[in-house]
């Protein structure tokens, strides 16, 4: 009986020290779980201050840190080019059809198309059959780029990339989420609407 309680205690401290690893990999394991979800809580919380809203100051840069207003009247002078560009924006649309009308487009192949009875037949059709629709499409794509010219090809592109140009620097202020900014885009498009009167009725649609 002796003998067994002697080996007994001669064989706890041997069972501790076989279980210290166990207890020791253990704390790891929590450690690594509080790590994670402390680095998913600075995830939730950088993403929450990304989501902004209005605000209203008068130091917010456009479009870049050096274009940043000093004080009002700096301020004030930058919502000026912002109605002046967004007015501009609603003048370069309304110009776009008068120019590919007057100077872009061949006269003698859009007078053609404007005259062809087969057009005109077409047009008296209520429910034209997809063949038909096909045909017609394949017989403008063509008739259309048999006036192609480089000359007014590149005029007519170069006067999209202003457009284009012009239309996302006025996105880009906006995007500064600032009140002042944002209003002079809105005052802006307004203005050049109201100044522009009937051409402003058959501008075609920005891209921004």
């Amino acid at each position: 009986m002796d003998h067994n309680m002697h080996a007994m205690a001669a064989r706890a401290p041997h069972d501790l020290d076989m279980g210290s690893p166990t207890m020791d990999m253990g704390m790891p394991i929590q450690t690594s779980d509080a790590s994670a979800h402390h680095d998913m809580d600075e995830m939730t919380m950088s993403m929450a201050d990304m989501i902004m809203g209005f605000f209203t100051s008068t130091h917010t840069p456009l479009y870049s840190p050096a274009w940043a207003p000093s004080g009002a009247g700096a301020y004030a002078a930058t919502c000026i080019f912002l109605i002046v560009l967004a007015a501009l924006l609603r003048v370069l649309l309304a110009l776009r059809p008068i120019l590919e009308r007057r100077i872009w487009r061949t006269p003698s192949i859009h007078t053609d198309m404007d005259n062809d009875p087969s057009l005109l037949h077409d047009q008296k059709i209520a429910h034209p059959s997809p063949s038909q629709v096909l045909s017609n499409v394949s017989r403008d794509v063509s008739t259309g780029w048999a006036g192609w010219r480089v000359a007014p090809a590149v005029a007519r592109a170069t006067y999209e990339v202003v457009v284009v140009g012009v239309g996302y620097l006025l996105m880009l202020a906006v995007m500064t989420m600032n009140v002042g900014y944002f209003l002079s885009v809105l005052g802006g498009a307004w203005l050049g609407t109201f100044l522009l009167g009937d051409l402003a009725a058959h501008q075609q649609p920005a891209h921004c």
